[in-house]
This record gives structure tokens, C-alpha cells and sequence, in this order.
């Protein structure tokens, strides 16, 4: 049965109290964020890597963690899948490759702990592609042993960079690159430790037909982020919202998205990535935005779900 989930950023005073708001306003998951470091500024300005939770020594941690992990159960909020800080690798800068390196070996820990099942770990974009993905897999392959140990599936993810003011591809933009990072790491594995989180606004960004896509995935596929678009800015809005020609049409092909999911009978999370929808309103009428992103994700699950006879209707 389909979970309908959100970020824990922009909900509450903290994590626990996002937890429980969450609940209320008809969440049964969440999409846990875990902090991301300053990873430029740190390049930029020649710093040494340092952050004060990843500074922690794994004991704190689970001090730090346990009253997070006692919310989800307390108000029936299940930890589908987390984000990883990102990025984990800079270029000439070894001190802060090693560091991301522990602080992701942190959160694999607490994704075991908290009972995260799918933890996004973005991938990193290169130039030159045969250098990308020899840097890509070198880096997955170091997380084998922790997913293995704490019982977690490993996502990659859709990403899109920049050239000037164009939208380009980025590292798993094209579906069959991604299928290729995935089985590989599954066969060297030799279990299932590595699947994708699809991220529908990027995917939308760069024109992809959402139902080849998923289709393409098909098992490989264990989360989403979906949020919306007008197919020129990430601004990750609430699904149906961003329009044109008067509203007639969508930017985002929301029916491919659905039908994708029913084809390949998808049964993990409707995980809404629209932070930025909480980031621009008042925080006295966040509950009422996030009650609205609820209902599409019910919306979304009931038509996902549907007997076959009346999603032909």
C-alpha cells in the first residue's frame, strides 16, 4: 500500500514536532532530510571541513536521534526514505571527501537506527562522462558494507545542471545510464542494495516522457520527489499548479506520471519534495499548504491503485 510522505523542513519547531504535525495533516511517512555541510564554501574559502552534528561522535548521535525516532513511532509517521547531504565529493580537496565520507557512513548508521528504508545519495556530475561514472561507482561501491549492515537501499537520482542559462543534463539524467549504475552495483553486491529515487521535477526540466521513464525503471524504482514546475526553473512547487495557455495545460504530464506508477505496480512512496511551497508562505498557514499536498497524494494513490476496470473509466 502506497505511504504518502513529505520533507520534515519548514514543519515545526524541530524534528519531532514536524513529525506530529505531519501526522495531522494526513502524512503517514516522511522524506527525512538529513543537513547538507557547506561543501562550496568550504572549497571556495579554503576551509577545513567541519559541521556540529557530523562533529559528533556516533554515540551522541543516537542520543540526538532517539527522540526522532520515538516521534515517527509515537505518531505513526514511517521513515520511507532520507536525503543524504550532498555533495559528497570535491574536486582536489581530499580533507573534504574524506569527511563527507564519515559523515555518510553517519547517516547510514541512523538510517538503520530510525528505520529509514531508502537513503537518496546524489551522484556526482562531471565534464567528462567516463571520468564521471569511474567516479561514481568508486564512491557507491564504498557504501556496500553499511547498506548491507544496516539494512538500507541506496538511491540514485536524477540530476540536472547548468550552462549558462541552460538547463542540461546531469549525472542519471538518461534513464539507461541510470539503469547501468544500478544493476551493476546490485551484481557486485550480489543483493539488492542500490535502486533510484526519480525526481520528477528534474525529470520535467529536461523534457522526459514521465511514463518511459518509469517504465524503463520498473523494480529499479524505490522513491520520489515530486514537486512541479514550469520546465525552466527547479522551483519545486505543489503538483497542478504551474500552468499555462490560461490554465488549460500543465507544464508537468501529471497523467504520465500516474500511469507510469500503475504499469509498473509501484507500492513505495508518494514523497512530495515541495519545501519551497512551506519556505514562501507565513508559518501560521503552513499546516493548511501541507493538508492541500496531502490530499494530491491521496488523490494520486487512489488513482495509482484503482482496479484496472475503473482506471480505464
Amino acid at each position: 500500500m502506497l505511504k504518502i510522505a513529505t520533507q520534515n523542513a519548514y514543519v515545526g519547531k524541530d524534528a519531532p514536532d514536524a513529525l506530529r504535525i505531519l501526522s495531522e495533516c494526513g502524512f503517514n511517512a516522511v522524506d527525512f532530510g538529513f543537513p547538507s555541510p557547506p561543501v562550496g564554501k568550504w572549497v571556495k574559502e579554503g576551509l577545513a571541513p567541519s559541521h556540529p552534528l557530523y562533529d559528533k561522535p556516533i554515540e551522541e548521535l543516537y542520543e540526538y536521534y532517539k527522540p526522532i525516532k520515538e516521534a515517527g513511532e509515537q505518531y505513526g509517521v514511517e521513515f520511507f526514505q532520507a536525503h543524504a547531504p550532498f555533495p559528497i565529493w570535491a574536486k582536489d580537496r581530499e580533507d573534504i571527501n574524506e569527511y563527507m565520507q564519515m559523515a555518510l557512513a553517519k547517516c547510514l548508521e541512523m538510517c538503520g537506527y530510525i528505520g529509514v528504508k531508502n537513503l537518496v545519495v546524489h551522484s556526482i556530475t562531471r565534464s567528462n562522462k567516463e571520468a564521471e561514472i569511474a567516479l561514481n561507482l568508486e564512491l557507491y561501491r564504498k557504501m556496500i558494507p553499511l547498506a548491507k549492515k544496516y539494512h538500507v537501499t541506496v538511491c540514485l537520482e536524477n540530476l540536472f545542471t547548468s550552462y549558462g542559462s541552460h538547463v542540461i543534463e546531469g549525472s542519471c539524467a538518461d534513464v539507461g545510464e541510470a539503469c547501468m549504475y544500478i544493476d551493476k552495483l546490485n551484481g557486485e553486491a550480489g543483493e539488492e542494495l542500490f535502486g533510484f529515487c526519480l525526481d520528477v521535477g528534474h525529470a520535467n526540466l529536461l523534457g522526459r516522457n514521465l511514463r518511459k521513464y518509469i517504465n524503463a525503471l520498473g523494480s529499479r524504482l524505490k522513491a520520489l520527489h515530486i514537486h512541479d514546475n514550469d520546465g525552466k526553473t527547479d522551483s519545486h512547487m505543489m503538483p497542478y499548479t504551474q500552468t499555462y495557455n490560461w490554465g488549460k495545460n500543465f507544464y508537468t504530464d501529471w497523467e504520465s506520471f500516474i500511469a507510469g506508477l500503475r504499469d509498473i505496480h509501484y507500492d513505495g512512496s508518494l514523497a512530495f519534495e515541495t519545501f519551497r511551497v512551506l519556505e514562501v508562505i507565513p508559518k501560521e498557514i503552513r499546516p493548511y499548504a501541507l493538508r492541500m499536498i496531502a490530499a494530491i497524494g491521496q488523490y494520486m494513490k487512489d488513482r495509482i491503485e484503482a482496479p484496472e476496470e475503473e482506471a480505464a473509466q
